[in-house]
């Protein structure tokens, strides 16, 4: 039995062969980098003044774009997209603010410098299908609307999963995690093809009048 050192506002949630590390503080997102570990999840609560500045935006001023940005220039490069798709950037100052220190936490957990980004609005069905991410590490955070859902892997029939079977096969014992709003995930992705990474997907939106607001940060590089 691996047994990891819990701390008062952190609990490590068995499975096999990954744990999972939840806890309300930042630090938590270290614990990813452990090699028994394929998420960490900073379990925040909603920040209102983002809420609000959120208010303004529909689904689609954002389209699913990738963007290549470093450390020093996030910001930077977070305005010129915004400016790009009509929207000001002054009326964002709390959401940029946040969006600039998940990247600051990610670079300390990686030790990269380099990612690329997604902050996108959605309003349909999007990766609906259980998968695991080809990138190392994923950092995610869903602002509004329904967050991602993910399997713990005790509940995940990987053979399934290997064969691109359906849903149903892949998670076993019920329904899936899923992430609230403001939570900051680090996911490991399973690059290498290993059977790994943490087994997650998009929740199924369309026709709900519902929209998400959804950032998602990868490292560039990581080995």
């Amino acid at each position: 039995m691996l047994e990891i050192e819990q701390s008062k506002t952190t609990h490590l949630s068995m499975s096999s062969p990954s744990l999972h590390a939840m806890g309300s503080q930042s630090d938590i997102l270290h614990k990813v980098m452990d090699p028994e570990v394929n998420l960490a999840v900073w379990q925040r609560p909603p920040m209102q003044e983002i809420t609000e500045e959120l208010s303004s935006l529909q689904a689609s001023h954002l389209p699913d774009l990738r963007h290549y940005t470093t450390l020093t220039s996030f910001d930077g490069d977070l305005c010129t997209m915004l400016r790009q798709q009509a929207l000001n950037p002054r009326d964002f100052k709390n959401l940029r603010d946040d969006l600039r220190h998940l990247v600051g936490l990610l670079a300390k957990v990686s030790g990269r410098r380099e990612f690329s980004y997604r902050l996108v609005t959605i309003d349909g069905d999007e990766c609906c299908r259980f998968h695991v991410d080809r990138t190392p590490l994923r950092l995610i955070c869903t602002y509004q609307g329904p967050g991602t859902e993910w399997l713990p892997d005790w509940r995940v029939d990987r053979e399934a999963l290997a064969r691109s079977a359906h849903n149903e096969a892949i998670s076993q014992f019920g329904e899936p995690s899923r992430f609230q709003q403001f939570w900051v995930g680090i996911m490991k992705g399973d690059p290498k093809k290993l059977g790994q990474g943490l087994v997650h997907r998009s929740p199924a939106i369309a026709d709900s009048e519902q929209f998400r607001v959804l950032f998602c940060l990868d490292s560039v590089g990581h080995s």
